[in-house]
Formats: C-alpha cells, structure tokens, sequence
C-alpha cells in the first residue's frame, strides 16, 4: 500500500465542517470510479457520495477514450444532487475544472489553464481531467483524473496530447489526500456559488484561466470539422467560434466535441 494511501480513514477527517457531507468509497483497483458513482447514484446515493481508487483498468476519457490511470494518480468521481435546470447543469464542468486549475495553481505556479472544455494543461502538457455525466432524476456525477505522484516514465502514451505530473512539475511528491480534500474544497466553494449569486463571477475566473480564448481552433463535432477562434464562452460551459465568413457556431461540451488550438 503507498505510504499516502487514499482509504477513508485517510480521507474522511479531512472532510470535516464542510457544507456537502461527504460519503467516502475507497477501493484498491476499480474499473471506473465514474461507472461506481453512477451506480450508487441510480440506486439513491446521496449528493456528496465519493468513489477513490488506486488505480483503475477502464476509466472514461472525452469520445469514448480510455483514461490511463497508474499508480500515484488521484483517480475519484462524486454524486451531485443540484436541482438545477438543464442548461444550467452542463456548467457544473466548469466549476469542477476551476477548482481543479486552481489546487494546481497554488501548487506549481500560474501556469495552469483549462483547455476547453475541462482538461487542465500546465506549460502544454495534460495534468488532469474532468468529465461530468447524468445519473438520471437530477443526478450528475464529476469524475475527476489528476497525474499526482505518476513518474514520468509511466506518464500516459503522447496519442493526442503530451501528459505531465504534479510530481514532475512539482519536483516532489504530494500527499493525494491532502490533494483531494483540497480541490473538493474549491469545488465546494464554487458549486454554491454557481448555484446562487456568484454565478458570474465564477464564469469570470473560468474565462480568465482559459487557454483557448481568443485562438484559431479546429474542432471536432462528430464526424464533421470545423474551424474558427473563439470568440467566447458561455454560462453553459459552451464555446463560440467565429467563422472564416462571420457567422458564429457555438458548441457544447458534450462527449462527441473536442477542440484543438491551430499552431
């Protein structure tokens, strides 16, 4: 077992005092923290319910990929019970890929940004993911791949993006708790926000971290291509291209779209 094991008794005291009550599942090896969490939820787990591995053999990335998850990596997916209508329910990506770019940032410095719509990028490579799905009646559930302590041998395959680690941008490595409890922290904070008055800010701070604001971009939607810059992210968590001629095309954070910046 790592010395910083993820268990709920490593987890849970850390959790303490906080507005969602949290419900810790700590498992070993997993298939999907996601898939877990979804079943719990489909089945009436709570909002704050918490699925953690280890490591898992077939995590969900964006289209359908598989997201690597070795040894060291903090690998966890929630149930959200937000009773929020649809078009609102989409923008909890954001608020969970925010909280993310800012545990990392307070970690490893300003170079942290999101690349739309929820990956965590630092000096170009891939630190971390997010990907948020329904879990029927109201229910969502936020997944969430972080590379923490991942050496860089063992750093996913470069098929689409380059992949780096807390641990080396860091130079050291980090306690995964302590990690979580610190992102379900600005989670928490935002979430509430999102929900209430601070809505706008909230979508401030995202547009600020952005990485592709304001860029030429090619995007994927389906089978189709298409191309433009981005001329501005919505309260949904969807972006707006502007075309070669004018017209603008906005795009929604769904599993079948993903963006790239043209070099």
């Amino acid at each position: 077992m790592p010395r910083d094991a993820l268990t709920e008794d490593t987890i849970l005291p850390l959790l303490c005092d906080r507005r969602i009550r949290w419900r810790v599942h700590a498992y070993g090896s997993i298939v999907s923290t996601n898939d877990t969490a979804k079943r719990l939820a489909i089945s009436g787990a709570p909002e704050g319910t918490l699925v953690v591995a280890e490591t898992q053999t077939g995590g969900h990335g964006r289209r359908g990929n598989v997201w690597e998850s070795p040894p060291g990596g903090l690998w966890f997916s929630f149930v959200l019970r937000p009773h929020l209508p649809p078009d609102r329910a989409g923008g909890l990506s954001v608020v969970a890929a925010v909280a993310v770019a800012r545990t990392v940032i307070d970690l490893v410095g300003p170079s942290a940004r999101i690349k739309w719509p929820n990956d965590i990028f630092v000096g170009g490579r891939k630190l971390a993911g997010v990907m948020v799905v329904s879990a029927g009646e109201g229910a969502l559930v936020v997944g969430v791949g972080v590379n923490a302590n991942v050496p860089e041998r063992e750093l996913p395959d470069p098929k689409w993006y380059e992949a780096t680690s807390l641990l080396r941008e860091a130079g050291e490595s980090c306690d995964r708790a302590a990690l979580l409890a610190r992102i379900l922290a600005e989670f928490e904070s935002r979430y509430f926000a999102y929900r209430g008055p601070g809505h706008a800010e909230l979508m401030e701070e995202w547009r600020r971290l952005s990485l592709v604001i304001g860029e030429a971009v090619t995007a994927t939607v389906g089978d189709e291509t298409v191309q433009g810059t981005v001329f501005g992210l919505e309260d949904d968590g969807g972006v707006v291209l502007r075309l070669a001629d004018g017209r603008h095309r906005k795009l929604l954070p769904t599993g079948d779209v993903t963006l790239s910046v043209r070099k």
